[in-house]
């Protein structure tokens, strides 16, 4: 049973989710886009990604990992968001997606389906099943969702924050939202220009 009000497990708060989608909010992972800060990495431990996969959604209960399943765990899943961030922040700016790291993508997603990791996908692509405890399963699952949402996301609607370069579709109705949000970015902002405005009188 999925309950739709999933709450973000510690140390997530629904604040890291704003993307509108789990691969979107996946490359939001990191402190800030726009200025890298030295200890902005989000994804630190396997807990954190498997705490992470929970919030987004991906499973209801943490599998427990082996040994070799956690090893690689996490610089293999931060390759896979660094790559989707490549992929989604080009598609953002109206540019040509860039075909190292989509192909790279694409060739993690093949293995995990053919090593049987990622199965049962149905007929709508919108479901399928992951055997989660096994090694590499995750980052293949996770390349699978991003090449899935790349050809199921509306193009003209991904947008990257103003100020801090997060990933995000705009869903609302003018299609006109330019923070992450509104007051985290939005007010950041709204007070930057504020003060500016005051230096120039």
């Amino acid at each position: 049973m999925v309950t739709s009000a999933t709450k973000a497990r510690s140390p997530w708060q629904d604040a890291h989710f704003i993307g509108g989608h789990p691969v979107l909010d996946l490359t939001n992972t990191v402190f800030d886009r726009t200025h890298p800060a030295e200890d902005g990495e989000l994804l630190k431990a396997p807990s954190d990604v498997l705490t992470w996969c929970a919030s987004a959604g991906l499973f209801e209960e943490v599998p427990s990992l082996t040994e070799a399943s956690a090893s690689g765990l996490v610089p293999e899943v931060q390759a896979v968001r660094e790559q989707a961030w490549a992929v989604f922040s080009a598609v953002a700016h109206g540019e040509a997606v860039p075909a190292e790291p989509f192909g790279t993508l694409l060739e993690r997603a093949g293995t995990g389906v053919r090593a049987e990791q990622v199965q049962q996908i149905d007929a709508a692509l919108d479901r399928f099943t992951v055997d989660w405890t096994a090694p590499g399963a995750i980052p293949a699952a996770l390349s699978l969702l991003v090449v899935q949402a790349l050809f199921t996301l509306p193009r003209d609607r991904i947008r990257a924050c103003g100020r801090c370069g997060w990933l995000f579709l705009d869903s609302s109705r003018g299609g006109r939202r330019r923070w992450c949000s509104m007051n985290i970015c939005g007010n950041r902002e709204k007070a930057r220009r504020h003060r500016q405005g005051r230096t120039h009188h």
